[in-house]
């Protein structure tokens, strides 16, 4: 039965799903210890009612490498429309399907449109100025991965705040029994209570 638990787990934690993830922990964590199982689906609970449960965190990182892509065919030699195209095909994920519809219905030179992806709106505004486009894909990539790493240290300073709850409710009392425990268990005995 435990194997068929772990294999499951970790199945859910190959598959990268969070929900999958979630209910996986929930089952093995119950049949390890029912307290333990009860434990778990209060935090799921917790985590639902948080809101984080469908909340997807925007990926600049795949943005960023596009860019940077879209760069190195440049530089060697593609058109803009060939480079996006071919860095698109590599990345994969939402702002490559982005761009290449974007490709697909106006052409890498088209007229721009409202909901034409960033990378699509550099390019045409360095296209219609005149200015080097290298530079400023470049550029446009450089200040994606400036602006994702201010949200991460953003995240990571709020760590030690969000840490604050699991310390306070799961382990200051544990410490508290097990420190004053044995004295205020020792104090009765000798008062004969």
């Amino acid at each position: 039965m435990n194997i068929l638990i772990a294999t499951a787990l970790s199945a859910a934690i190959l598959s990268g799903r969070r929900r999958l993830i979630v209910g996986a922990a929930v089952v093995a964590s119950w049949t390890v210890s029912p307290v333990l199982g009860a434990a778990s689906v209060v935090v799921a609970g917790m985590y639902v009612l948080a809101g984080r449960w469908g909340r997807r965190e925007p990926d600049d990182s795949s943005e960023a490498l596009l860019a940077d892509l879209t760069v190195l065919g440049l530089s060697a030699g593609l058109t803009f429309t060939q480079a996006a195209t071919a860095a698109a095909g590599s990345v994969g994920g939402d702002a490559a399907s982005r761009v290449l519809r974007a490709i697909r219905f106006r052409g890498g030179n088209g007229p721009a449109d409202a909901d034409d992806p960033a990378l699509m709106v550099v390019a045409r505004r360095a296209l219609s100025t005149g200015a080097p486009l290298i530079p400023a894909i470049s550029g446009f990539a450089s200040t994606l991965r400036s602006e994702e790493r201010a949200r991460h240290l953003t995240v990571a300073r709020r760590l030690p705040v969000k840490l604050l709850f699991p310390l306070a409710l799961l382990i200051l009392p544990g410490f508290l029994i097990l420190t004053i425990g044995p004295a205020v268990l020792g104090s009765l005995e000798r008062l004969g209570l």
